[in-house]
């Protein structure tokens, strides 16, 4: 690989020699060929108009020659191997060129690729450096904007379970006669959903990792959550849950991201659903995959910030299916609104 290199990176140099001996063999034929030429001519002159010089002349007439021949030929030299050179010299213009243009317009292919010395593997150089500086460039853009849409992400889902807890104070506060058992049952989702906050806020500062927990049985979780799911809106939606196909099977997940999910499909239903028509809710456990489907009709008024929000939760969604190797099918079609998400709970490391 070395010695490769090392006969590449004589190419110009030896191109250049060329040039020079060329110019070289030139000029001194062109100097011989002048010199011979005018001493003949000044001595046929000389005798046809028979003039004898001394010999002190005849060495100033010779130098006087010598000097106007060589200096005819020095700057034939010159223009003939700059001539030659002039090719190699524009493409090294046209190089620089390339690179202040590459620079502001960030185009790879404005640094063209001639021959195969130095200059060419120079050009190419410059365009991987540049290919390379634009590749990490749009990587860092792209990092860039998964962190934003991450932060609003989380931003969106902590909003949700604080939104429960303050519906459940305002119930605590407001519903009289609550038995012991009733408020100790309110105060646990709310002590659920604050601790939910606090491992979102840890994710936010990047202080937690997301992990799977060993759950023993996966329908006893999505009896607890669905129950939660229909608590928060059974005031304001008819909701309608099954759990038919919902086996027992053991397995494990990220309680915290099905949390999240659960909130965002709630969130959904809250901001999108027609509260005149029923919300469903099904489940379905089997075989280590995790099924949930809810289905809705959409109300008609819808505000930009509504349509926001309900893209933020979505990706949500998305994102923590797909870190759980699954799936999520969106159909939005004559008024009606359905997400299914397919996640494995099968034993193996998120």
């Amino acid at each position: 690989m070395t010695g490769r290199k090392g006969r590449e990176g004589k190419k110009l140099a030896r191109e250049i020699l060329e040039y020079l001996g060329v110019s070289l063999l030139l000029s001194a034929f062109i100097f011989c060929f002048l010199f011979f030429t005018s001493d003949s001519v000044a001595e046929i002159y000389l005798m046809n108009r028979g003039m004898v010089l001394t010999q002190v002349q005849a060495a100033v007439l010779t130098a006087w020659l010598r000097s106007i021949c060589l200096a005819a030929s020095a700057a034939i030299f010159l223009v003939l191997f700059l001539s030659l050179l002039s090719g190699r010299i524009s493409y090294l213009i046209r190089i620089t060129e390339a690179v202040r243009a590459l620079d502001v317009k960030q185009m790879e292919d404005a640094v063209p690729i001639e021959g195969e010395d130095e200059l060419a593997e120079l050009a190419d150089t410059i365009r991987l450096v540049f290919a390379s500086k634009r590749e990490l460039e749009k990587k860092e853009q792209e990092l860039r904007t998964e962190r934003e849409e991450w932060i609003r992400s989380l931003s969106h889902d902590i909003r949700t379970p604080l939104t429960s807890i303050l519906s459940y104070s305002e119930l605590l506060q407001n519903k009289e006669g609550l038995k012991k058992e009733e408020m100790d049952a309110y105060l646990s989702l709310v002590k659920g959903k604050a601790e939910q906050i606090r491992d979102l806020t840890d994710q936010l500062l990047g202080q937690e990792t997301r992990k799977r927990e060993h759950v023993e049985n996966v329908r006893f979780l999505m009896e607890q959550m669905a129950e939660e799911w229909e608590e928060l809106l059974e005031e304001t939606f008819i909701c309608r849950v099954d759990l038919s196909q919902c086996q027992a099977e053991a397995g494990s997940l990220s309680i915290q991201d099905l949390r999240r999910i659960f909130d965002n499909l709630i969130s959904n239903v809250e901001r999108y659903a027609d509260p005149a028509e029923p919300v469903f809710l099904q489940i379905t456990a089997k075989n280590g995959v995790l099924t949930l489907m809810q289905k809705n009709k959409i109300k008609e008024e819808m505000d930009g910030n509504a349509a926001d929000s309900h893209k933020l939760g979505l990706q949500g969604i998305r994102r923590m299916t797909e870190r759980h190797g699954g799936d999520l099918e969106i159909q939005n079609q004559e008024g009606s609104f359905q997400i299914q998400i397919q996640i494995s709970f099968s034993e193996i490391p998120l």
